[in-house]
C-alpha cells in the first residue's frame, strides 16, 4: 500500500476528513496522520465509542500493509498524540477498544516512552 493509497482509502471511510487531510501536503505523512489522531481524540472527547472503534479498526486493518515512513507516522503521530494529548488520561481504558495489533503498537510505544522520561530524570 503506498502512502497515498492509505489517505485515499481512509477519506473513503473519514469523508468528514477530505478537505483536512487534502490540505496537507501529500508527503507530509505525519502531519496527514496527526490530522487523522485529531479526529480520533474528537472522538474520545465527545464519548463517541462506535466511531472510536471506527478509527482503530481502519489502523489495524492497514497495519500490515503500511509502508514503513506510515507505520512511522502512525506511531509518532497517531499513538503519541493518543498518549500524550488532551485525552491521555481516558487511554488506560480505551486500549480495551483497540484490536491487538493497534494496541501492541500503543503499548510498546507507552513502554518506550515512559522508559525514556525515566531514563531522563
Amino acid at each position: 500500500m503506498t502512502n497515498d493509497n492509505y489517505f485515499d482509502d481512509l477519506v473513503i471511510q473519514f469523508p468528514i476528513l477530505k478537505s483536512i487531510i487534502m490540505e496537507e501536503d501529500a508527503e507530509m505523512v505525519h502531519f496527514r496522520m496527526e490530522r487523522f489522531a485529531d479526529y480520533t481524540i474528537e472522538q474520545i472527547k465527545n464519548g463517541n465509542n462506535s466511531e472510536l472503534k471506527k478509527c482503530f479498526a481502519f489502523q489495524e486493518t492497514n497495519i500490515d500493509l503500511m509502508t514503513s515512513d506510515l507505520r512511522n507516522a502512525l506511531v509518532v503521530s497517531d499513538c503519541e498524540a493518543l498518549l500524550l494529548g488532551e485525552c491521555a488520561d481516558k487511554m488506560k481504558s480505551l486500549t480495551n477498544l483497540m484490536p491487538p495489533k493497534l494496541k501492541g503498537i500503543y503499548i510498546d510505544y507507552e513502554k518506550w516512552y515512559n522508559d525514556l522520561a525515566e531514563k531522563s530524570r
